[in-house]
């Protein structure tokens, strides 16, 4: 697996490099390391999930193993005074110089470009939602506002790499074009952005992959302010701005950084407050074995977290059948055991969102024995029937209702969840319709789900695909959506998964 060596070139490229026999011991350490690793727990999903979540949690623990390994391996092979100089690190706040965005090429259908560069191929639906077949890099996505739109673009060059969030984009006309905007030196995402308004900004990031930082931008990403958090705050994880200096959020321990996806399943997590932009912390921590992956604060005083007990044994994983359901009334501070609704689990990947005060919506997952078809075969035996269901709640997160999706959605698995009112939500993943796109097969299609109703009745929105894939992207591509932005009742833009090493990504809207 090179992928981690080819990180630590890259990191030493301003220093002279151990010969070719180093490296190849390193490499054969690499993969003995590797292959006595301990057993990953076993994937709930046999495809990809959304965006730049990993897979179920065998890539993610198994990168944390192989790295640490790739560490090792470089020691023995004779780099130890060059490992041993250290990242740069941050002591102070450093603001960077104001810089302009450069447009990404578009243009109609047919149009041919360099590689790398970006088009605009065709929009596949008339009228309605319509599915744009060039994008920014699969990332994470933000709408402030139906014509804004910003993503961290994951820039792995390798299709089996570690994510690499060190890329932004930005689009001013409802996600019909985009731009790039240059990212600090050294900086890597941690955490989506969450902005107060379409220009002020912040996110959590990594300064050279080791310490964590605060960003904030007040121009909408031309120039960036980099702060070191406090010694006791971690990685971000997750953010939510209300205002441009008042955001809440999801933290790792105290200077610690994480995977994404596994690192969050284990309990350590805290939540925090900032309302200095960054300046100080107050930190809360959440009820023994409670492992928060998602937390929602709809106002200062009410907060519902979920996710799953920490109490588990890393070679089986997680309890996905059974979560963790938490309350506050003093804006996080404190925390109360709620009852997980009866009926489903939080899954891999739990999300909890909130309209207002009472009305929350969050994302579960089922799995029993039995028999899962597609149009080409079927899975059978213990917890073969997977899908997803939708909880709502209308008294702040103390009792649920189950939702589940139309016989027209088999075997729904929903990656994103927003309710831009407490009836109307939308909902966007995959299921298991069976596309094929020139030579690509995929098991899976790419949906949205919209209810009026507060989950009543659901619509399912379905979109083409072209012929081809098109340059830039993976054959799943079009499998999934990983995430969508309803910054208005009628106004959504969806972002499509990709693999990493991808340098376009489907862009979904139902506006403009």
């Amino acid at each position: 697996m090179p992928d981690e060596i080819d990180l630590l070139r890259a990191f030493r490229a301003d220093t002279a490099g151990p010969d070719d026999a180093a490296w190849a011991r390193a490499r054969a350490a690499v993969a003995q390391a590797e292959g006595a690793a301990t057993p990953a727990p076993r994937s709930r999903r046999r495809r990809p999930r959304g965006n730049w979540r990993f897979p179920g949690y065998r890539v993610n623990r198994g990168r944390v193993i192989v790295a640490a390994a790739a560490v090792a391996a470089v020691v023995a092979a004779g780099v130890v005074a060059t490992v041993l100089q250290g990242p740069p690190s941050l002591s102070a706040p450093v603001a960077t110089a104001w810089q302009p965005a450069r447009p990404l090429p578009s243009g109609s259908g047919g149009v041919t470009a360099p590689a790398g560069t970006w088009r605009l191929l065709s929009y596949l639906v008339a009228r309605g939602w319509q599915e744009n077949t060039s994008g920014p890099e699969p990332g994470l996505l933000t709408c402030p506002t139906a014509a804004t739109c910003y993503v961290e673009g994951d820039s792995s060059t390798s299709p089996s790499g570690p994510s690499d969030m060190n890329s932004f984009y930005v689009s001013s006309d409802g996600a019909q074009t985009w731009s790039v905007l240059p990212v600090p030196a050294g900086v890597t995402f941690t955490s989506a952005l969450s902005c107060a308004s379409v220009t002020d900004c912040s996110a959590g990031g990594l300064y050279y992959g080791h310490q964590p930082v605060y960003l904030t931008t007040a121009n909408g990403g031309h120039s960036w302010t980099m702060r070191p958090l406090p010694a006791d705050v971690g990685q971000i994880i997750t953010l939510a701005c209300v205002t441009a200096t008042t955001c809440r959020g999801l933290a790792s321990a105290a200077g610690q950084t994480m995977t994404h996806g596994f690192g969050t399943l284990f309990s350590g997590t805290w939540f925090f407050v900032t309302s200095d932009g960054g300046r100080d912390f107050a930190l809360a921590s959440f009820p023994k074995d409670a492992a928060i992956q998602s937390v929602a604060c709809p106002t200062a005083s009410r907060c519902v977290a979920i996710g799953v007990y920490g109490d588990f044994d890393p070679k089986t994983g997680p309890d996905l059948d059974h979560g963790v359901l938490l309350t506050s009334d003093d804006g996080g501070m404190t925390w109360q055991w709620g009852t997980w609704p009866k009926g489903y689990g939080p899954g891999a990947e739990p999300e909890v969102t909130c309209a207002d005060a009472s009305h929350c919506a969050m994302i579960g997952f089922v799995e029993h024995d039995g028999t899962e078809r597609d149009q080409v075969g079927y899975t059978s035996g213990k917890d073969a029937a997977q899908y997803t269901v939708i909880g709502f709640s209308s008294d702040g997160g103390r009792t649920w209702t189950t939702s589940t999706f139309p016989r027209s959605m088999p075997y729904p698995m929903i990656d994103a969840l927003t309710c831009p009112t407490p009836a109307t939500c939308y909902a966007a993943g995959s299921d298991l319709i069976a596309q094929r796109i020139g030579n690509t097969y995929n098991a899976g299609s790419s949906v949205v789900a919209v209810t009026h109703d507060a989950g009543r009745t659901w619509q399912r929105v379905t979109f083409a695909v072209p012929a081809q894939v098109p340059g830039g992207m993976q054959g799943d591509s079009f499998l999934d959506i990983g995430q969508i932005q309803c910054p208005q009742a009628d106004a959504c833009v969806a972002i499509g998964i990709s693999d990493q090493g991808s340098t376009s990504t489907p862009i979904y809207t139902n506006h403009g």
